[in-house]
């Protein structure tokens, strides 16, 4: 997760560079049935530069982050670093249409000593992949990192030279891994990749430094194995915002490319007897600041369910707020994609601060993503009291407004910002036949035969005009309705 101040931004740039017939139908609502009992999760896989299922149907996957396994630094405070998540919050991204949660875990967490592996952590793992199952929700295993790791942070007590500030740590890898060669942790201006203890890590980490490199990626394909017949499982997200490390851009983004391909191929041996999953990689951490970078080469990617992931965060915390702007973002990852003959799909977004125009800014990027057909995960869920994102800023007495809002520092929730949630909530394809040539909050249309799987929010029973679609029925669920279809060639469906 990108910190947000622009400051930010600008110090890892300099970081970087220096270290049918028409038929209209009236829909008549079917009888209630259970929360995900017109909700289908077959394995997903890609075709034609889309996620698509077995079934051949292409998915749209919209949801959330959610970070309550990750491994945060406790950086000398004593409140929680994560909200802890139930049964019920699955239930209530359900009720918002949600059919994936990016699931935030910890190397950390995965491998505290060298070689073990936790299988208590995969059991929570495992725990939060059926919980979210049970409501219709895919979930992405992400390996989340910000700065390294929490053993990087600034000792208590260590002075920092002028003009640089201690540093606090945050997730990621285990202190293991950690190897700063005793290069300092102090940052500029206070932001966490502008450190060089971060920069070293990082390049340590992509020279394999005493085997660091080789242990991720034995780790990677040992949950990987655990998930191998796991279809509610959607891929594996290899390395949140990676550093570029100490070297220059084509170097960088070759040294990462090399890693994703190395993880891959590891992957790809550990699911034998089972089956593969998507594999979903990122450009460096800079992409977020700026929204676009040096492409790992794609001879490096060349593994046939790859998903091509940059955090799109144009317009809320990049260097500017106009270039590019959301529109132009959105163009450019999807060029992007395309040089891997790859689907876009983005697995972080959000950020905007204004309360006043949170609303419009979040509808502003859901047209974008509605008019390339993609999908994509808010930041965040919940955001605790004492992370480390509230630690920087001084902020863990204020209450931490992201999905939900959070009561500090009690650390109680206390609600959905509902401006935000009615936004993110609205109706989409979940899953349909063939090719999706159209969607926004009032329809969509595509090409195909099977079973179509859309949502439509609200609690007052909706109008359904629908072409090429028979089989028509409406499930009434917490939140809205599932709509459910079948198709043969070409269909849309308005509301």
């Amino acid at each position: 997760m990108v910190t947000s101040t622009r400051s930010w931004v600008r110090s890892i740039a300099a970081t970087a560079t220096s270290i049918a017939a028409l038929v209209t139908v009236l829909v008549v609502p079917a009888a209630a049935e259970p929360q995900s009992g017109g909700w289908t999760t077959p394995r997903l896989t890609v075709a034609h530069r889309d996620i698509t299922d077995v079934t051949g149907r292409t998915v749209i996957l919209r949801g959330v982050n959610a970070n309550h396994l990750v491994e945060y630094a406790q950086n000398g405070q004593p409140l929680a670093t994560v909200v802890p998540e139930s049964d019920v919050d699955y239930a209530d991204m359900a009720a918002l249409g949600f059919n994936v949660v990016r699931l935030n875990i910890s190397w950390s967490q995965l491998e505290p000593t060298r070689g073990a592996f936790n299988r208590a952590y995969v059991d929570r793992i495992r725990q939060a992949v059926d919980q979210a199952k049970a409501h219709g929700i895919y979930t992405v295993l992400d390996m989340h990192q910000d700065a390294w790791g929490p053993t990087i942070g600034t000792p208590r007590g260590a002075k920092c030279p002028g003009p640089l500030q201690p540093g606090i740590g945050w997730d990621g890898a285990p202190g293991w891994a950690t190897i700063t060669d005793g290069w300092t942790t102090c940052t500029i201006a206070g932001q966490r990749e502008a450190a060089p203890g971060v920069a070293r890590a990082f390049q340590n980490f992509y020279d394999d430094r005493n085997g660091i490199q080789g242990r991720l990626v034995a780790t990677w394909a040992r949950l990987a194995g655990e998930f191998k017949n796991e279809p509610a499982v959607a891929g594996y997200d290899l390395l949140n915002e990676p550093n570029p490390g100490l070297r220059e851009p084509i170097g960088a983004a070759d040294q990462i490319g090399r890693f994703y391909q190395r993880a891959i191929r590891a992957i790809r041996v550990a699911e034998r007897g089972g089956f593969e999953h998507l594999a979903i990689v990122e450009p460096s951490a800079l992409w977020s600041a700026f929204g676009t970078d040096v492409l790992p080469p794609a001879k490096y990617l060349t593994d046939p369910r790859v998903v091509f992931s940059p955090h799109l965060y144009s317009g809320s915390i990049n260097v500017s707020n106009d270039i590019p702007s959301v529109e132009q973002g959105f163009q450019i990852a999807k060029n992007a994609a395309a040089v891997y003959n790859a689907p876009l799909w983005t697995g972080e977004w959000g950020w905007w601060s204004d309360p006043s125009r949170r609303a419009s800014d979040v509808a502003r990027f859901m047209r974008s993503a509605d008019a390339h057909r993609i999908g994509g995960a808010w930041w965040s869920w919940a955001q605790a009291c004492g992370d480390p994102h509230a630690v920087k800023g001084d902020d863990t007495l204020n209450d931490q407004r992201h999905l939900n809002i959070v009561a500090c520092p009690s650390g109680v929730m206390a609600g959905l910002d509902r401006s935000v949630a009615a936004v993110l909530g609205q109706a989409f394809p979940r899953a349909v036949p063939g090719r999706l040539t159209r969607t926004d909050k009032r329809g969509f249309a595509g090409v195909g035969t099977g079973r179509v799987e859309a949502w439509i929010p609200g609690t007052a029973r909706p109008t359904a005009k629908t072409t090429g679609l028979s089989d028509v029925e409406l499930v009434q669920v917490d939140g809205g309705w599932q709509f459910i279809a079948r198709s043969a060639g070409r269909y849309s469906a308005s509301f």
